[in-house]
């Protein structure tokens, strides 16, 4: 190589133009809604679950009567929902 030619530094892609420009596989469909990675889906079961069992709280407080206990777990449920809903949307990867 001669002293002062300049190389081009930058890596070629391949695939063509159109390619380069194609969203991520886990950004489109249904695959956007599913944690990426095996500590989100840790905390995506678990949340999830979680949630589960407290929209049966709901109903098992209905029928023994306790109805304060009915507000406590919906409150619970909705926050146990968001966190699932966290947990699966969030884009990050292991380290």
């Amino acid at each position: 190589m001669a002293p002062g030619k300049k190389t081009n530094t930058k890596p070629k892609r391949a695939g063509g133009r159109r390619a380069n420009y194609a969203p991520l596989a886990h950004t489109v469909g249904t695959r956007k809604y599913l944690p990426l990675g095996w500590i989100m889906w840790t905390g995506w079961i678990m949340f999830g679950l979680l949630a589960l069992v407290m929209v049966i709280e709901i109903f098992a407080s209905a029928q023994a009567g306790h109805y304060v206990d009915i507000i406590g777990a919906m409150i619970m449920t909705g926050l146990f929902s968001w966190m699932f809903w966290l947990f699966g949307t969030s884009r990050l990867k292991d380290l």
